[in-house]
């Protein structure tokens, strides 16, 4: 199945708990091999309150996801880490969770 930056924006990301914590928002590609390496998901609020990551009155908590986290993509994202297993990548916390 291909997949587009523009069909895979605003699908709902689901962790492999069965949350659903909010929806795509960009991709981010790798310039040189032009993988896609990491998803940005705009979180739902309560997402975001739980996992403590920066969000505003008028923007919502975002968090930058890697491929390497994600199981599979079709009418949904599904993540293979659980809710709370997504802290280690908040800006900040672990920024080596981001090298593949």
């Amino acid at each position: 199945m291909r997949l587009s930056d523009a069909n895979l924006r605003g699908r709902t990301v689901i962790a492999s708990d069965g949350l659903a914590i909010g929806e795509i928002a960009a991709l981010f590609v790798e310039g040189d091999s032009w993988r896609v390496e990491s998803l940005q998901v705009k979180l739902r609020k309560e997402v975001a309150d739980r996992l403590g990551a920066d969000r505003g009155v008028f923007h919502a908590g975002a968090l930058e996801i890697p491929t390497r986290m994600v199981q599979s993509a079709g009418d949904a994202v599904v993540l293979s880490v659980a809710v709370d297993d997504l802290r280690q990548v908040l800006p900040g916390e672990n920024q080596s969770a981001l090298a593949p």
